[in-house]
């Protein structure tokens, strides 16, 4: 009875104690938890900040590079292009004088409000940095013609260049075109004083310069005014060139190219960065090609200020005013939105000639000699016709050629690629098939008939450009001077070398044949054969001298002469 109580007293204790554990591991259990809560609270609290510091630093960091305040300046440099007494223009007026503090952008707290100004303003940021349209730019010239858009474009630079740290001086074309365009040159002066802006003025007889060049007043005009832009430029130590092309100004510029039949390059349109044209060193930026014209009259009017208005933009013998007056308008009554739609076709276009732009680059010449840049056919035959075109234009800027490149020649250039054989001249650059590659290069000159000479065994003679030397005993070729191995006594008269005739024949591979059947077989190129000099006796032919490679007849026998060929060097 004893020992029952004794069991029963401890499985009281137990129980007390299992009761008593169990809710001291809850309690235990509870305070762990609250803890981690308490931690990931704090983790999460301190990712927070975390994120906030960090989007801070992005925001700090996009700023920075935007002002391009870290950079330094690019070194400047002279337009060695234009040398003096060639250029079709003279600096009127160094600089403007300013006169002190200016009324425009960029002003003091207590300026007017402008909705328009600050609207384009923003919108120009944005562009700018997807564009990244002023890294590297401590000097902005602005063109200024007097119109409402080159005045807008100058205002809003002013109102940026503490933003994105950079100087703004303004430059003015006068095309002599107009009897008023003198007075036009002095508003823009004093414009650009009453600003507080420098401004480098010139001129030029457009008209005059247009009639000597044969060729018409609006592509004088534009050629001339970006010759001084980028001549200006060079001058003032300007790290691009701002000019006030609009929205507008786009469409007009898209439409003009469909009409005349544009590919996908084409459509594009103005690019909100590119080179200057004819000075493609020189950086030209367009901030305003998003903002309409209508914005950049209201950004005038805002400022106060009356923009010159060009008469001849009313003549409707210029091609652009007759798309803006007369081919917009009717667009109009079919999609009001006509300009719109102009615009994002461009937008397409620069997205897909993105496209075309990285695949041209994936097809890269073999080699690069005098002849050419050399292609293998298949992946040359394979590019869309408009990387085609890129790839013609990059080869031919590599040898200082100026190819002109059209729709017509293309589809030449596609039927002869289908062929595998042939030759498109795009000007000055000829693109040539055969045997399997493709030369793409300058013009070759025609190869003079070489005169046959008999050759001093063993010595050296002179025949035409090369230098022929004869030996006896073994001579290793080098790239300058490939070498023929001939049988010792298998020559019948003298020996000599000459031109190839048409027709002739020569023992390959144990079979006699043409050797103009033999070179296409061996898949010795077109452009390669003019120059062939043959090693000949009184009988037959003995050996090839081909631009990359040498021809030797079937002849029994250990070797016993050397050919060796060498180009004389010519004066300069």
């Amino acid at each position: 009875m004893g020992a029952l109580q004794g069991t029963r007293t401890r499985l009281v204790v137990i129980a007390c104690l299992a009761v008593a554990g169990y809710f001291a591991y809850t309690a235990a259990t509870g305070w762990i938890r609250n803890q981690q809560l308490n931690d990931d609270r704090a983790q999460a609290e301190l990712r927070l900040q975390e994120l906030e510091d960090r989007k801070a630093y992005l925001e700090a960091v996009r700023d920075y590079v935007a002002s391009d305040a870290y950079v330094e300046q690019e070194a400047r440099r002279q337009l060695g292009y234009i040398r003096d007494g060639e250029v079709p223009f003279v600096v009127t007026s160094p600089r403007s004088e300013t006169t002190g503090t200016p009324p425009g952008p960029g002003g003091s707290d207590s300026s007017p409000a402008r909705p328009v100004f600050d609207r384009v303003s923003r919108e120009v940021v944005a562009l700018a940095a997807r564009e990244r349209m002023f890294r590297r730019v401590s000097k902005v010239l602005a063109a200024v013609s007097g119109g409402a858009d080159s005045v807008a474009c100058l205002l809003v630079l002013l109102g940026l260049r503490e933003r994105f740290g950079f100087e703004v001086e303004a430059v003015h074309f006068d095309h002599k075109l107009r009897p008023e365009s003198a007075a036009d040159m002095d508003a823009v002066r004093k414009l650009c004083a009453n600003l507080d802006v420098e401004c480098v003025t010139g001129e030029g007889d457009v008209a005059a310069v247009a009639a000597k060049q044969r060729q018409g007043i609006e592509e004088t005009a534009r050629m001339m005014r970006y010759q001084f832009l980028a001549f200006a430029a060079g001058k003032e130590g300007a790290d691009c060139i701002a000019t006030g092309h609009t929205a507008d100004d786009q469409a007009e510029t898209v439409l003009m190219r469909i009409v005349r039949g544009s590919g996908v390059r084409g459509i594009r349109g103005m690019l909100p960065v590119a080179g200057v044209p004819g000075a493609p060193e020189r950086r030209l930026v367009r901030p305003l090609l998003g903002v309409a014209r209508a914005d950049t009259e209201a950004i005038c009017a805002e400022f106060g200020i009356t923009p010159i208005v060009d008469p001849s933009n009313a003549d409707l013998s210029y091609t652009r005013n007759r798309v803006r007056g007369t081919v917009l308008e009717q667009l109009r009554a079919l999609n009001p939105s006509v300009e719109a739609a102009l615009r994002g076709l461009a937008e397409s276009a620069r997205e897909a000639f993105s496209l075309i732009e990285k695949r041209s680059f994936e097809v890269q010449p073999r080699e690069r000699g005098p002849v050419g840049a050399i292609f293998a056919l298949g992946p040359f035959r394979e590019l869309p016709s408009e990387a085609l075109t890129l790839v013609i234009e990059r080869e031919a800027a590599f040898y200082h050629l100026k190819p002109d490149v059209n729709r017509t020649r293309v589809a030449n250039l596609r039927a002869v690629l289908a062929k595998g054989t042939g030759t498109v001249h795009f000007g000055d650059t000829v693109v040539e098939a055969s045997c399997g590659v493709i030369r793409l290069g300058p013009r070759l000159e025609p190869v003079d008939p070489l005169p046959a000479a008999v050759l001093n065994v063993p010595g050296s003679t002179r025949a035409g450009p090369w230098r022929v030397d004869v030996l006896t005993s073994e001579v290793d070729p080098t790239p300058g001077s490939p070498v023929i191995a001939l049988a010792a006594g298998t020559s019948t008269g003298a020996l000599r070398v000459r031109s190839l005739q048409p027709g002739e024949r020569m023992i390959w591979h144990g079979v006699e044949r043409k050797v103009s059947d033999m070179l296409v077989n061996e898949k010795v190129p077109a452009w390669e054969r003019p120059g062939i000099v043959a090693v000949a006796d009184s009988v037959r032919l003995l050996g090839l001298f081909v631009a990359t490679r040498t021809f030797v007849t079937d002849t029994q026998g250990e070797p016993g002469l050397w050919v060796r060929l060498a180009a004389i060097p010519q004066p300069r």
